[in-house]
C-alpha cells in the first residue's frame, strides 16, 4: 500500500491516508447528502473508483441528481464506470440475506478491478438504514472486519447511520469500530473523540516506533518475494536505504551460493513450516557476506488470508566471530591442559553436578565419561582419608566467603594408587550474591612432592650435621676451659672458668637437642630447660647436696634459636647464682623455676575507633626463685656489680623483656617477654 494522503472532501478532517474508516451519524437527508456529495466529488476528481450503497428512502435516481448539482459531468463518470451507485439490496443483501464475508470479498474484487483499470484506489460509502434487529450483530462484525481490511488496502470507507434509528448502545458499538466519528445535526458537522481508537492508534504508533528504532532488520515481503517495507535496522544490517530496495526482490540479499533460498523458505512457510531463528548467510550492499538469524511471521487480511510476510533478521556476524574465537580458545586451552597434565572442572553446588576437561585419563586413570558422573560424594571418596577432612574444610571455608582456595591432596586413581594433586580454584556467586559454582584446576604434583621431600630430607640432614658439629665444638671449648681452670689455685679465677664453662655448655645443650630432633629450627624449650637445670645441679651438687629443685614448665612451648639461647643463658646465671650464694651455711633449701604463657594480644583500637592490626605476639613469664638468704640490701638491679647479672640484663634487653625482683624470704626474679 502506498504511503500517501488523499483528499477526503470533508473539511473537518482534511486529508487522510489509504485505509481510513469513517462513520457519520445524521438527522436529516440534507445532512447526509451534503457530506456525501463533497466526499464523492473529491474522489472522482482524484482518480478514485467510487462506490455508493444506498438505503431507503434515497433512490439511485435521487443520488445522481444530487451529484449532478455538484459535478456537472457526472454522466461521463457514470458512463466510463468510475462511480457505481447501488441500492443496498444489490450489494449488502443479495437474495435478502446479509453475508459479511461475501460483501468484503466483493469490495476487494472491486478494488482489484479498479486498480487494474488505472484508478488509484476505492472510495466507498454505505448506508445502514436498511438494517433490522436480526442483522445487527452480523453487521457490527462486518464493520470490525471492514475496519481491519481497510488498513491493508488502498481504500477509504464512509459508513452512514441515521441517528433516530439507533439507541445509545448501538451508536457506541458502531463508533468504536471506526477511526473517525462524525455527527451532523441542524446543518452543523462535528468530529467525536474516539478514546478507544486513539489508544489503539497510540499503541500502533508506539509499535511502529519500536520497529523503526529496532537494531534488528525488520522488513515485509509479498508472497512473491518483493520487498514492501524496510526499517532503519535493515538499512544498518544490509546497507540499502528503503528508497533503494523497496519494490525489489528479496533475492537481492542472497549470496551466489544461496540463490533461491528465500523462495524455498517462503514456500515452506506457506505450507505451514515454522521459520524461526533460521541461521543463514546474506549479502550486503557493499558485497560483504554476513551471518544472520531469520524469523518469518505471517500477515493476514480481514479474511484470515496470508497476504504478506514479516521478516526479522538479526546480524549474528559479531557473535559468530566471538563463538569461533571462544571455540578456538577452548580448543587451545583443552590442548594446553592435556599437554601440561592438568584437569579443569566446574562444580555446580545447586545440582551437585560436575563437568571436567583436560588430561583426565592421564591424571586419574578414569575416562572422561566416568569422571563426568562424579558428584561431590564420589569425589571425596577418592581423596586419601588423611587429607579428606582438611581438604573439604578449605573447600567449604572458601565457599562461605565466595573466595579462592588452594589445597594439596592425595587422590586415589582408578588403579588404587595415590598421587599428589594441587586443587586451585575459586567460588563464583550467583544473582543473589551467594556462592553457587566452583571452577578450578587440578594438577598432578607427585613428582614435585617427591623432589620437595627429597630436598627436605637433605636439609634436615644438613641442619642436624651443623648442630652436631657446633655442639662438638662447644664441648671442646668447655673441655679446654675445664683444663685451663685446673692450672689455677685462685678460687675466684677457677669459679670464673666454671661459670664460662656452664654458659658454653648451656649453648651446646641447645644444639644437642636440635641435632636429636627432626631438623626443625625450633626447640621444645620446656624439655631443654629441664636438662639444662639438671646439668647445673650436677655441677654444684657437691656443695649443695640437699637443695630441692621444683620445676613447673608449661608443656609444648617451642622457641627458635633467637629466643632459646638467651633464655638458657639467663636460667643458667640465675640458677647458678642461687646454688652458689643463696644457701651459704645452710644444709637445705629449695629452688623453684616456672615458665608459662601470658596473654595473647592480636589487635587494638586506633584513635578513629576502627580495628588496626598491631600484632604483639604471645607473652611469656619465666620465674626463678629460691628460699635462701636473700639478696644484699644494697643490690642495684639496674646497675649490678657482678658480670653474671650484667649478662642477665643484656640478655633480657635482647629479648625485649622486663625484669622484676622480689625480695623477702629468699629471692624471686620474674622475666616477662614476648615472642612474635
Amino acid at each position: 500500500m502506498k504511503e500517501s494522503l488523499r483528499k477526503s472532501g470533508i473539511d473537518i478532517i482534511g486529508d487522510v491516508p489509504w485505509g481510513t474508516h469513517i462513520c457519520q451519524f445524521y438527522q436529516t437527508k440534507e445532512d447526509l447528502i451534503d457530506t456525501l456529495v463533497h466526499y464523492f466529488k473529491t474522489g472522482l476528481n482524484n482518480n478514485e473508483f467510487c462506490l455508493w450503497i444506498l438505503s431507503e428512502p434515497l433512490k439511485v435516481k435521487d443520488a445522481k441528481e444530487f451529484l449532478r448539482m455538484a459535478v456537472p459531468y457526472i454522466d461521463s463518470y457514470l458512463d466510463k464506470g468510475q462511480i457505481q451507485i447501488l441500492p443496498y439490496s444489490r450489494f449488502y443483501a443479495e437474495e435478502g440475506v446479509f453475508d459479511s464475508e461475501r460483501v468484503l470479498s466483493s469490495l476487494v474484487e472491486k478494488l482489484n478491478q479498479a486498480l487494474a483499470s488505472g484508478y488509484d484506489g476505492l472510495r466507498l460509502s454505505g448506508n445502514a438504514l436498511w438494517l433490522d434487529k436480526e442483522n445487527w450483530s452480523d453487521f457490527v462484525n462486518y464493520e470490525i472486519k471492514l475496519d481491519s481490511a481497510t488498513g491493508n488496502y488502498q481504500m477509504i470507507a464512509l459508513c452512514t447511520y441515521f441517528l433516530d434509528k439507533f439507541d445509545a448502545t448501538k451508536i457506541i458499538e458502531v463508533a468504536i469500530n471506526h477511526q473517525i466519528v462524525l455527527i451532523k445535526r441542524d446543518g452543523k458537522l462535528e468530529q467525536i473523540k474516539n478514546s478507544k481508537r486513539e489508544k489503539e492508534e497510540e499503541k500502533i504508533r508506539s509499535l511502529a516506533d519500536i520497529v523503526e528504532s529496532s537494531n534488528d532488520a525488520i522488513l515485509t515481503i509479498s508472497l512473491d518475494g518483493t520487498i514492501t517495507s524496510w526499517n532503519k535496522g535493515a538499512e544498518q544490517t544490509y546497507g540499502y536505504s528503503a528508497k533503494e530496495i523497496i519494490g525489489k526482490p528479496i533475492s537481492i540479499l542472497e549470496p551466489p551460493i544461496l540463490i533461491e533460498e528465500t523462495e524455498e523458505l517462503i514456500e515452506l512457510f506457506k505450507q505451514g513450516d515454522k521459520i524461526h531463528n533460521y541461521e543463514t548467510l546474506r549479502l550486503r550492499e557493499d558485497g560483504r557476506i554476513i551471518n544472520v538469524s531469520v524469523t518469518f511471521s505471517p500477515i493476514f487480511d480481514a479474511f484470515k488470508k496470508l497476504v504478506s510476510i514479516s521478516v526479522i533478521s538479526r546480524d549474528m556476524t559479531r557473535s559468530k566471530r566471538v563463538e569461533e574465537k571462544l571455540r578456538k580458545s577452548e580448543e587451545r586451552y583443552r590442548i594446553a591442559t592435556e599437554q601440561t597434565g592438568q584437569v579443569v572442572y566446574e562444580y555446580d553446588l545447586r545440582t551437585d553436578k560436575s563437568s571436567w576437561a583436560g588430561a583426565i585419563e592421564k591424571v586419574t586413570g578414569y575416562s572422561l565419561e566416568e569422571f563426568q558422573r562424579f558428584g561431590k560424594k564420589v569425589w571425596l571418596k577418592n581423596i586419601h582419608l588423611t587429607d579428606m577432612s582438611s581438604g573439604d574444610e578449605k573447600f567449604q571455608s572458601a565457599r562461605k566467603t565466595g573466595g579462592r582456595f588452594k589445597e594439596e591432596l592425595r587422590l586415589r586413581k582408578k588403579d588404587g594408587s595415590c598421587i599428589y594433586i594441587e586443587n586451585n580454584g575459586v567460588w563464583l556467586t550467583g544473582y543473589d550474591s551467594q556462592p553457587c559454582e566452583a571452577i578450578g584446576v587440578l594438577k598432578d604434583i607427585t613428582e614435585r612432592k617427591k623432589t620437595e621431600n627429597f630436598l627436605k630430607s637433605i636439609e634436615t640432614a644438613r641442619k642436624k650435621e651443623i648442630h652436631h658439629r657446633i655442639k662438638n665444638n662447644l664441648q671442646v671449648i668447655s673441655s679446654l676451659l675445664d683444663l685451663q681452670a685446673d692450672k689455677f689455685n685462685d678460687t675466684k679465677v677457677v669459679e670464673a672458668f666454671r661459670e664460662s664453662q656452664n654458659r658454653v655448655l648451656s649453648m651446646a645443650l641447645i644444639h644437642e637437642e636440635l641435632h636429636e630432633g627432626m631438623g626443625s629450627d625450633v626447640l621444645n624449650s620446656s624439655k631443654y630447660l629441664e636438662r639444662l637445670v639438671e646439668n647445673i645441679f650436677q655441677t654444684y651438687r657437691s656443695r649443695n647436696a640437699d637443695i630441692i629443685l621444683n620445676m613447673d614448665l608449661e608443656e609444648n612451648i617451642f622457641f627458635d634459636m633467637d629466643t632459646v639461647v638467651p633464655l638458657g643463658l639467663i636460667v643458667n646465671e640465675l640458677v647458678s647464682n642461687s646454688l652458689k650464694h643463696a644457701f651459704v651455711d645452710r644444709d637445705n633449701g629449695q629452688i623453684q623455676i616456672e615458665l608459662c604463657k601470658g596473654e595473647s594480644i592480636g589487635c587494638k583500637d586506633n584513635t578513629a575507633g576502627s580495628k588496626q592490626e598491631e600484632f604483639h605476639g604471645t607473652s611469656f613469664i619465666l620465674i626463678v626463685s629460691d628460699n635462701g638468704v636473700g639478696i644484699p640490701g644494697d643490690f642495684d638491679l639496674e646497675n649490678p656489680a657482678s658480670l653474671g647479672m650484667q649478662l642477665v640484663n643484656t640478655l633480657i634487653d635482647q629479648l625485649e623483656g622486663k625484669l622484676e625482683l622480689k625480695k623477702g624470704n629468699g629471692t624471686e626474679f620474674t622475666i616477662k617477654f614476648r615472642v612474635m
